[in-house]
């Protein structure tokens, strides 16, 4: 992707390209047999998305950003650090000499698949390497590509709005395999144009299956839920909704929470809950080394949840009910200083985009029943209570789902807000303060700073980067 005359940023790409060979832990049953980072053969092609280094990733700081978490007046009062930074939103954020985690750690899984789709063409000959096979190793790798692209366009660049996309900058456009390329970043317009390309051009190949083989390999599902992601960020949501329900005709299965507490610590947890199409997990170590102990639940989100007394289940497998620590987000029983969020791909955010653009279209029945199934999993049914569906209320009801259900989501409440924030009707101005009430910080809605900003080090690497204003 980019240089530095250190090297660094290079070896830690040329590592993430390694990841799929001798040095990379293999998901479940599957096992490497290739020891070359020169893939040749269907077999070393399928090696590269075997890798579990695909799905584990680390976008905690864009959930840090958002209203969905607190720092306590202990942590806060703790003094300066990376956390304590992207949490109000300051001018500088990394440490001088940090790596940026989640932009190197995309381009590295980026890399991955360029070195896919450019080289699998000139795979050996053999056995293995037939038609539908190659397309579904093409397909897969796409979506990927696609997932990856999504999240740092969102992450870096502004909310897409079809009056300035083109001139909005995004993030460096790479689709072949060179570490040494220095791109400026491409536009908003452009990022989403690749995106879009790349995930119609996998869910029209007809050997795709509807579902993977496992929570790692994406199939025609999950490439459909990721156009109808893209399509909502547009706010196309004509488009969306039709991606979204043929997502849905394909897989809507939904985890009844209540008769299964669902509590994913450890990629594996993933495994059998019939609602994920994409695994991916976000892991963070770094918070709990600094503060010893986890986040709080902020305000706003409690209250969503039903507050000192909710019974959604969406709150008590996350979050404590002890008086004694009611709101911090659990410890994880398997390693207390890793924070574990499920960020996949699944089947309630396709639900509730698509209720999403039936409210939007003025259809409050329809996008009531969804919220209603939705609910029926998540919530007792002796806590549900009646709802009475408008065309006046009924969008509120479906983003006060979405923020639910998709909380701690890899970023999508701060996408969320960064699209909602144009509308003046739906716009949230952040705030942080202490427990007494004194004022930290404030967030205006449409804040140039809702954008991250690129790390030193990346813009010492790569100088045809430009900067996010703050």
């Amino acid at each position: 992707m980019y240089k530095t005359h250190t090297g660094s940023l290079i070896i830690l790409l040329l590592l993430g390209l390694c990841s799929f060979c001798c040095g990379c832990k293999k998901f479940l049953a599957i096992t490497p047999s290739s020891q070359t980072v020169n893939p040749t053969t269907i077999k070393d092609f399928q090696e590269v998305l075997n890798s579990d280094s695909l799905v584990r990733t680390q976008f905690f700081p864009l959930d840090l950003m958002t209203d969905d978490m607190q720092l306590s007046d202990l942590q806060y009062g703790m003094g300066d650090n990376f956390y304590r930074r992207t949490y109000q939103w300051e001018q500088s954020i990394w440490n001088p000499a940090q790596i940026d985690f989640m932009y190197t750690n995309s381009y590295s899984r980026i890399l991955q698949m360029n070195v896919i789709l450019n080289r699998i063409g000139a795979a050996v000959a053999d056995a293995a390497n037939t038609t539908q096979v190659r397309n579904n190793i093409i397909s897969q790798a796409l979506i990927n590509r696609a997932w990856y692209y999504l999240q740092l366009v969102n992450t870096y660049g502004a909310a897409y709005d079809p009056a300035t996309a083109k001139s909005d900058p995004g993030v460096p456009l790479v689709t072949v395999p060179d570490a040494y390329a220095l791109p400026a970043r491409s536009s908003v317009e452009a990022v989403y144009t690749l995106i879009l390309s790349d995930l119609k051009t996998a869910v029209a190949n007809n050997s795709l299956p509807s579902k993977g083989i496992d929570i790692i390999h994406p199939g025609k599902a999950a490439g459909f839920a990721l156009l109808a992601r893209a399509y909502l960020y547009r706010a196309d949501y004509k488009a969306a909704q039709v991606y979204a329900d043929s997502s849905l005709n394909l897989v809507s299965s939904l985890l009844d929470q209540n008769s299964r507490a669902y509590v994913p610590n450890q990629l594996q947890d993933l495994v059998g809950n019939p609602e994920v199409l994409l695994g991916r997990t976000s892991t963070d170590e770094g918070f709990y080394t600094v503060y010893k102990s986890t986040f709080t639940i902020g305000n706003s989100l409690l209250d969503s949840l039903g507050g000192f007394f909710s019974q959604d289940k969406r709150f008590s497998t996350r979050f404590s009910t002890s008086r004694f620590s009611f709101g911090s987000y659990l410890q994880n029983p398997i390693n207390a200083q890793q924070i574990v969020f499920d960020n996949s791909v699944a089947v309630p955010e396709v639900l509730l985009i698509k209720a999403e653009c039936l409210a939007r279209s003025g259809d409050a029945d329809g996008a009531g029943k969804l919220l209603d199934r939705l609910r029926s999993n998540r919530i007792p049914p002796d806590a549900l209570t009646a709802r009475n569906y408008t065309a006046a209320n009924i969008l509120s009801y479906v983003l006060g789902e979405r923020r639910r259900e998709l909380c701690f989501h890899g970023g999508l409440r701060l996408f969320d807000l960064k699209r909602l924030n144009t509308s003046p009707i739906l716009k949230t101005d952040l705030m942080r303060m202490s427990s007494s009430g004194t004022v930290y910080a404030t967030l205006p809605a449409g804040s140039a700073r809702y954008l991250f900003p690129f790390s030193p080090i990346v813009l010492a690497a790569n100088p045809n980067i430009v900067q996010n204003p703050r």
